[in-house]
């Protein structure tokens, strides 16, 4: 059974794709397991169908928050079972089935799930083209207990072929953004601006409105920070001076001052990420102790796959570049996470492409 190492998470899916174009995995229908602090169940607003849809030559265009959903629209994976720890609430514990598919008009890459999630995203479409069901369950692993595993393990039904996906922030999860301009408290300073109301019902016209709108909100907000990067102030802004302009002029004040006082050019792009994540309350964020890591990396890991059957690959990301796996406990994480693997399952050596890839000729 091969196991592959990823730095990000999204350079996992080249080698689900490779088992695909070799006949280990079927080419439509393919049931994720994904352990991970995150979903990962996003979609670049840019992106059309036709690119999810355009094999290998979608990998350059994915990022580690959104690499899985372009793949569920090109009828690859068709069941996602996304195992959280107790701190990651983004979804509720819960299965539904969603569709993927072409907005009818702009023929970009939405859903129709009604799931906050997605709304805060502008990603909602009730009327798809070249739609792909989706089964989507999510389900807290906390409990070291035989009897509940057990449970957990009979009520997911996972049956092969499959792939086994673990995220190494699963075990300890941090949320790089909070310590981005820490002193004048930037990551709270954010939520006004990126907040996201969600409507008093679900009704379809209601909620393709809200889309409308927060699309709208989201571009002007994008607009603005790039505006920043490129001339670092608002001294020469031409555009109209709205409500959301003055709160990013404030905000850009304060940043460009502590900025200065550090000595450093602010990078506006990354204020802009941060404020992206805060629409729902911000991310997960819990540093595990080692005895926690332990718990979780041997005794609980090592009982749920004791009771799945065995996957056709594993894909292990380390997302600790981008600082949502710390730093510092990253390798020791693996190295427990790799045993447990090879002590469940008759494994290759990992293939550690962390290490292998982007490295000069």
């Amino acid at each position: 059974m091969p196991v592959y190492v990823v730095e990000e998470h999204n350079d996992a899916l080249q080698f689900i794709y490779s088992a695909i174009g070799g006949k280990k995995l079927p080419v439509e229908g393919v049931t994720l397991l994904h352990l991970d602090a995150h979903p990962d169940m996003l979609i670049d607003r840019k992106m059309s169908g036709k690119e999810a849809r355009s094999g290998r030559a979608l990998l350059p265009l994915l990022q580690i928050e959104n690499w899985i959903m372009p793949a569920a629209a090109a009828g690859h994976i068709g069941r996602v079972v996304w195992l959280r720890p107790p701190w990651a609430k983004q979804f509720a514990d819960g299965t539904c089935v969603m569709q993927v598919g072409d907005h009818p008009l702009s023929g970009l890459l939405r859903v129709d799930s009604k799931e906050p999630y997605y709304l805060s995203d502008a990603l909602y479409s009730a009327k798809l083209k070249n739609a792909r069901p989706l089964a989507f369950t999510v389900a807290e692993l906390a409990n070291s207990k035989g009897d509940h595993i057990s449970g957990l393990a009979e009520n997911l039904q996972i049956s092969q072929p499959y792939v086994l996906d673990i995220d190494l922030d699963f075990f300890s999860t941090g949320n790089p953004f909070l310590g981005l301009y820490e002193s004048v408290g930037l990551y709270d300073r954010l939520e006004p601006i990126f907040e996201f109301q969600l409507p008093a019902d679900d009704d379809v016209g209601t909620l393709e409105r809200v889309v409308e709108l927060r699309e709208r909100q989201l571009r002007e907000i994008e607009n603005l920070f790039g505006h920043l990067e490129e001339h670092n102030g608002f001294l020469n802004y031409v555009g109209e001076k709205t409500e959301l302009f003055k709160m990013v002029s404030d905000l850009a004040d304060v940043v460009s001052a502590e900025a200065k006082r550090l000595g450093e050019r602010p990078n506006w792009w990354a204020v802009f990420a941060a404020g992206c994540t805060r629409d729902q309350g911000g991310l997960p964020h819990h540093r595990s102790t080692e005895e926690e890591i332990r718990h979780y990396a041997t005794t609980v890991l090592k009982q749920l796959l004791k009771r799945l059957p065995p996957p056709v690959l594993v894909t292990v990301a380390r997302s600790t570049d981008d600082g949502y796996c710390p730093p510092d406990q990253v390798d020791f994480i693996q190295t427990l996470v790799l045993q447990t693997l090879a002590e469940v399952y008759d494994t290759d050596d990992p293939y550690l492409y962390y290490l292998n890839v982007n490295i000069p000729d």
